[in-house]
């Protein structure tokens, strides 16, 4: 499959970009659009999709906002502003993540630098507005932190995500039914295109979740788990150990993965260390998802069945 690389960068205009924001009821979205609007000029809209309950989706020229009526999952969210945009490339954005000053900058020097790519993934901080929320960042952000090491990647998150718009034309956009790890099967599918994908960590965000008590942050890191697999499983690009596909192995040895998994999460990033204090909840985070891992295998060999 032909892929039609960014010309952009060989010329003095800027591209023109459409923002795409999934909402559901974020308390932050006029903190986010307002922000993303900040760091550009008429080049740039924005498009939230989803719900806002609270009214506070800015008013602008270049916001425009498609509320649904039902809840609907970020991939769809997405694939409708995309739909709806014309640009030379999208920017995925998460209702909470706040992009700080130089966000969009760093991402376009960051495509200009690597034309041919096929996504592009911004950073985000380690530190949010509270201690829980700090130690969850660490668990399911720790590749894509603002002191990780730039680079390619095997996969990428959606948080703060540019896609050019040949390479979203040309892969089907995410997968709508997917509650979890449609990122990681959208941006899989574009490696399996022939495109590159690359991390940016000096394109920034701000990341403001809403609380989760315990039970909450479990069931979150289970779900993801549970998801994830399923979608590792079935792509082949992802090296997964020969046990991967038995949930006996994932069940039983699931403190022991999970321990393995933290320990290599802190050495493979020395600059973690000085988060320390997050890795009993690192530990806790894949545990549940090892169990979660467990529970979608054996869906998966039931549906063969």
């Amino acid at each position: 499959m032909k892929y039609h690389k960014n010309t952009f960068s060989k010329k003095l205009i800027m591209p023109k970009l459409a923002v795409i924001v999934p909402n559901l009821n974020s308390p932050v979205i006029d903190e986010v659009v307002t922000s993303v609007l900040s760091q550009s000029d008429e080049t740039l809209e924005v498009w939230v999709v989803g719900q806002d309950c609270y009214g506070k989706i800015p008013t602008s020229p270049r916001v425009h906002s498609i509320i649904t009526r039902d809840h609907i999952l970020p991939g769809m969210a997405r694939n409708i502003g995309a739909q709806h945009a014309l640009a030379d490339a999208y920017i995925f954005l998460d209702a909470d993540c706040i992009p700080q000053p130089g966000w969009l900058s760093a991402l376009l020097t960051a495509w200009t630098t690597h034309p041919d790519a096929g996504a592009i993934s911004g950073a985000m901080l380690p530190e949010s507005d509270s201690f829980f929320k700090n130690c969850r960042q660490i668990a399911n952000f720790h590749e894509y932190l603002a002191i990780s090491r730039p680079g390619e990647r095997m996969y990428l998150a959606s948080f703060s995500l540019l896609v050019p718009r040949q390479a979203w034309l040309q892969s089907g956009g995410f997968n709508p039914n997917l509650r979890h790890a449609e990122d990681i099967d959208f941006t899989l599918r574009l490696r399996a295109m022939g495109l590159k994908l690359f991390f940016e960590p000096k394109s920034i965000v701000y990341h403001r979740p809403k609380n989760l008590n315990f039970n909450e942050f479990w069931d979150y890191a289970y779900l993801s788990g549970a998801c994830s697999i399923q979608v590792r499983l079935r792509h082949t690009e992802i090296s997964m150990p020969f046990w991967a596909n038995s949930a006996w192995t994932w069940r039983t040895l699931a403190p022991v993965i999970a321990a393995i998994r933290t320990c290599q999460i802190y050495s493979q990033n020395p600059a973690l260390i000085r988060y320390f204090y997050a890795i009993p909840f690192v530990f806790l985070h894949k545990l549940a998802w090892c169990y979660g891992a467990a529970d979608g295998v054996s869906k998966m060999h039931k549906t063969r069945l």
